[in-house]
């Protein structure tokens, strides 16, 4: 059976952004697209498509359908049977102050599908029709199960032209012992032009195992506050893709890196979440 992208669309400029990077990760991995709007109206298949503003000849494997309910739920429950979630971080409330809409925050919490959000002035580099990111950055810092999580993320990588920049931003000695199952680097270099090559090549297998041999992949490493690293880093390398390992929750005080790369970062962001 096909693989399937879950699009929830409402009608929105901001929600539409998402449609071709949707679009796009079907098509590069023959998966169908599963347009999905929720509202009270009863509309054709074809008052439907108008009203989100898409044109069936720019479709190829899909379905669409609308539904009643609350978005996050019907789009959790959707997303069940789907490998991939695109939608915008904002929907027709639009108000950007907020890094993103409360439909959007529920389901990010929610779901353990891989969740590749749009935001509405996000700019995309589209290749014949589709989205093709140039540079992903991938930041990583050495948690175990990395590895299985960014799975999906290196299976559409590895149909694009795109390089990888594995960022890792270092931790330190006191922070090591509080979490001895992380791969950190190392702190002895005697030999730097041999113990730096090999260890870059031993992360980068460990935690990019299903990387593909015509993939580019090259690490940095890099020592401080992991947002203002991660997104100095990305602006300076032109990286226009970013997708970032994450444990699932917004509460307080928790994910303050990624709600920092949320509100600045200009490119597509997949969140793909630890089991």
């Amino acid at each position: 059976m096909k693989g399937k992208v879950l699009l929830p669309l409402d009608s929105s400029e901001a929600s539409i952004k998402a449609f071709i990077p949707a679009k796009s990760i079907a098509k590069l991995l023959d998966m169908t697209l599963c347009i999905l709007h929720i509202s009270d109206e009863e509309l054709t298949t074809e008052e439907l498509l108008d009203k989100l503003k898409i044109k069936i000849e720019d479709l190829e494997y899909f379905v669409i359908s609308q539904r009643a309910g609350s978005p996050e739920e019907v789009i959790l429950e959707e997303s069940k049977s789907c490998d991939y979630i695109v939608m915008g971080t904002h929907g027709k409330t639009c108000d950007t102050t907020l890094r993103m809409g409360s439909t959007t925050a529920k389901v990010i919490e929610q779901t353990f599908k891989p969740v590749l959000l749009i935001k509405p002035d996000v700019c995309l580099h589209i290749e014949n029709g589709l989205w093709s990111p140039q540079k992903t950055l991938i930041p990583l810092n050495g948690t175990p199960g990395s590895s299985e999580a960014l799975a999906p993320v290196m299976m559409f990588i590895a149909k694009t032209s795109s390089k990888i920049d594995i960022l890792h931003i270092c931790i330190s000695p006191t922070e090591q012992t509080l979490e001895q199952s992380k791969f950190s680097a190392p702190y002895y270099e005697d030999y730097l032009q041999h113990e730096w090559a090999s260890w870059s090549k031993e992360f980068i297998k460990r935690f990019c195992s299903v990387n593909k041999n015509h993939i580019k992949a090259s690490i940095s490493l890099f020592h401080g506050d992991p947002a203002e690293e991660i997104l100095s880093f990305a602006k300076k390398n032109n990286n226009d893709f970013i997708a970032v390992v994450w444990h699932g929750t917004m509460a307080h005080l928790r994910a303050k890196t990624l709600k920092r790369i949320l509100i600045e970062c200009d490119c597509p962001l997949m969140l793909i979440r630890l089991g």
